[in-house]
Order: structure tokens, then C-alpha cells, then sequence
């Protein structure tokens, strides 16, 4: 079991002053001249000077220092990718304007009519009496994050067809359902196809297992772990050539951080075809994943077929449907965040790429780390130290991995502190 237990950041050794190459007449040359983050004349002469608070300047943040939105400070949670700047404030300022509202459950369309005009879909009339919403041809549900439209997903195809196919590594979702419905003594089978070494599904890999029994094919692009992100038109070749009874999940959870402006999503696909699903959340881009806001985009039909395992209308909260709309028209919280995750994405891949690992290149607020050794001793050392990431052993199958989620500036420098003084 990973320690949570605090134990303190290590003092600053001479080896890592050294290391520093700030020394003598070198560093009273640097000091002098002012370099950001050092100390500066009047430092100096409160007797700041000292090799071991140069050193320490140099060093790079420390845990300790971290002052993280949503944790307690001396925290640095880069497990789970949340988004560093914290909640849209336009979601917040919606949380604040109808918190006293929460005796009353939600009947509004709030949240509806925010997707339907933001992704032009062809809905005259939803419902407040109603988690899904369906028109003529396009169709939308409403789900508890990503998580339950993934759950409603595996159950609908596990129970009516018997099988589904899922990458390994990945989020995961489909699988558990699948080996937790085995485990209990349905006749089912979750199918798991490796990745390829730069990351990406294996389609072809996906296309031989599929069969007669096969309900359900989920593609998550870009990947978690891995950050990695299939071209557009060989996901829709893949489409194209799977057979009328399965379905074809696109999770486009992390879709906002795509670095690529030539890449187009797949919403447009799911409106037109009748084989295809795509999932969104408000979990990440717009800093909402701690109120659990997720939908899907589909032909109507395939709504329909979905909604019985729903939890249905109460599956969402009042709060939650006004910070969602509002976080979805919040554009500037969108730029800013993308452009944190970018900017820690350079940084982290240079500075881990430094420490000796592989690193594949991510479109997604994470990276994927292969250290060519086990990774699980130096995860657990870096809780101690109140650094968290995630191991690729056990769910992930990759022991060698570790994946971090992108933080702020501040978190990034004490993760990589951290990593160093673990890595020895």
C-alpha cells in the first residue's frame, strides 16, 4: 500500500549545492546582478547570503511551498488530472447566485439548452422532466461525470450482446464492469487490446477482436495514460468498417488540450451516424471535477437504447447544471487553461526527459513516463513526501510507468524537486 505519511522534505546536501553551480565569487556575481528567484542586495545584507540559502534557491520548489487550489497548502496531488487554475469563475459565480437553491431539485433545462447551442444540435424541445434530451435525428444524456455514461455504456452492450473491447492500458471503466459481471457468473467477456509503443490504440489489433458477441469498441483520443492522439480520418476508417451491431464510443475527455489546430473531434460524426457515441466532461478544462458533470452526443436511437441504465433525472444537482452551463460559454478559462497544461507539458517533458525517462508526447493534462525500471518504490517515495502520481503497475499493467498529471508552475517545479532527490 502507498504511505500518505508526510515525512518531511530532505535538507539541502552540499552535493546538491555543488550541483547548483552557484559558488564563491560566482555566486556573489550572480547575486549582484539580480537573476530572478535569488536573493537581491538587501537579502545579502540581512545575512540571507549563506551557501545553504543559495543552494536552496536553486534547488527548486519544494512541496512544502506548494499552495494549491482546492488542497490544503504543502500538497502537491498530481494524480488524478485536475485542472491547476481551479473551477471556471463564471461556474463559481453560478454556484454562489443559486446556493440557495439546493432544497429544490433541478427541472430546468439549463444545462440542456447550454450543450444543444454549443454544439448545434438539432433539439427544439427538451425537457426539465428528462436527463436526456432527443430531437428529430441527435440525441443527448446527461451523466455523473463520464463515469456513468461509461458504466451505462458497458452495461447496455455487456447484457444485450456479451462483449466489449477496451485498450489496455486505459481508463478503464469498461473493463471493471465487464470482470466484475464475469466475477459475479454472467457470461460475459471485457477484451482488452495492448496500445501500441507510441501510444495509440492498436485498431487493427481492436478490428480482429471483434466478433458476433461484440457490442461495444471504446476508443479514448486523445489515450489516458498515455497522452496520445489517433489521427481523425484513421479513427473514422476504422468506423467505417465495423459491422452495424457495435458501437463505436469516442471519450473525448481530454479533448480540449489537443495541440494539434488541424485536428477535428468527432461530435460531428455522432450527429450523423448511427454506430457512434462521443463523451465530454466538465471535469477538466473548465475545473469542474468535483461536482461530476458529464454528457454524451448521439443519433437519438442510440439514446433510447442507452437510457434504461441511467440513473435518470436525479442524477444531477442543482448546482452542478448552473456551473456547468456557465462554465461552458467561459471561454477565457478555457484559453488560460490549456494554455497551463501546454506550458507544464514542455516543462515537465524536458525536465523528465533530463532524469533519463521516456516521455510520449502528450495531448492531454498529463504525461506518460517510462523509466526502464520499476516505478512503484519511487512512487511511494514520493508520497511520503506529499508528491502524488500515479504508478502504471496493477490496473495499467505497465510497472515501468509512472503518469503525472499536468499542475501549476509551482506543483511542476516540486514534483520534479521531489523526483530528484527520490531518484538519488
Amino acid at each position: 500500500m502507498i504511505s500518505d505519511e508526510y515525512n518531511g522534505d530532505d535538507p539541502v546536501s552540499r552535493r546538491d549545492f555543488l550541483r547548483g553551480g552557484l559558488g564563491g565569487l560566482a555566486g556573489a556575481a550572480a547575486l549582484a546582478a539580480g537573476l530572478p528567484g535569488l536573493p537581491g542586495p538587501n537579502a545579502v545584507a540581512a545575512g540571507l547570503h549563506s551557501r545553504e540559502a543559495v543552494a536552496a534557491q536553486l534547488a527548486g520548489r519544494r512541496p512544502a511551498d506548494v499552495k494549491s487550489v482546492g488542497l490544503e497548502p504543502g500538497r502537491v496531488r498530481l494524480a488524478f488530472n485536475e485542472n491547476p487554475l481551479g473551477a471556471s469563475p463564471a461556474a463559481i459565480e453560478a454556484v454562489l447566485k443559486h446556493q440557495d437553491w439546493m432544497n429544490r431539485y433541478d427541472y430546468t433545462t439549463t444545462l440542456q439548452q447550454a450543450i444543444i447551442r454549443h454544439h448545434d444540435l438539432d433539439i427544439p424541445r427538451p425537457s426539465g422532466f428528462d436527463f436526456k434530451a432527443t430531437g428529430d435525428r441527435h440525441g443527448l444524456m446527461l451523466g455523473v461525470g463520464t463515469t456513468e455514461l461509461l458504466q451505462i455504456l458497458a452495461l447496455q452492450a455487456l447484457m444485450k450482446h456479451g462483449e466489449v473491447v477496451e485498450a489496455l492500458p486505459s481508463y478503464g471503466q469498461i473493463i471493471r464492469v465487464g470482470d466484475e459481471l464475469r466475477d459475479a457468473g454472467h457470461g460475459v467477456q471485457a477484451r482488452k487490446s495492448p496500445v501500441l509503443p507510441d501510444g495509440n490504440h492498436d485498431l487493427d489489433d481492436m478490428g480482429r477482436q471483434i466478433g458476433d458477441r461484440t457490442g461495444l469498441v471504446i476508443i479514448c483520443n486523445p489515450h489516458n495514460p498515455t497522452g496520445a492522439l489517433l489521427p481523425h480520418e484513421r479513427i473514422l476508417d476504422f468506423i467505417d468498417r465495423m459491422p452495424p451491431h457495435v458501437l463505436v464510443a469516442i471519450d473525448e475527455v481530454y479533448v480540449d488540450f489537443v495541440r494539434d489546430p488541424a485536428y477535428r473531434d468527432f461530435i460531428e460524426v455522432a450527429k450523423e451516424r448511427e454506430n457512434v457515441i462521443v463523451l465530454r466532461t466538465f471535469s477538466k478544462v473548465y475545473g469542474l471535477g468535483g461536482i461530476r458533470v458529464g454528457y454524451a452526443v448521439a443519433n437519438r436511437d442510440v439514446i433510447y437504447r442507452l437510457a434504461p441504465f441511467s440513473m435518470g433525472l436525479l442524477g444531477r444537482n442543482v448546482l452542478s447544471v448552473h456551473a456547468a452551463a456557465a462554465a461552458l460559454g467561459d471561454e477565457e478559462h478555457v484559453r488560460r487553461s490549456r494554455q497551463a497544461v501546454w506550458d507544464g507539458n514542455d516543462y515537465l517533458t524536458a525536465e523528465l526527459e533530463r532524469l533519463g525517462a521516456r516521455v510520449i508526447p502528450s495531448h492531454a493534462c498529463f504525461l506518460w513516463a517510462d523509466f526502464g525500471r520499476e516505478t512503484q518504490r519511487i512512487v511511494r517515495q514520493l508520497w511520503s513526501r506529499r508528491v502524488m502520481v500515479r504508478a502504471g503497475a496493477g490496473q495499467w499493467a505497465s510497472p515501468n510507468h509512472i503518469r503525472v498529471s499536468t499542475g501549476s508552475r509551482e506543483e511542476n517545479e516540486a514534483f520534479i524537486w521531489s523526483l530528484e532527490r527520490t531518484l538519488g
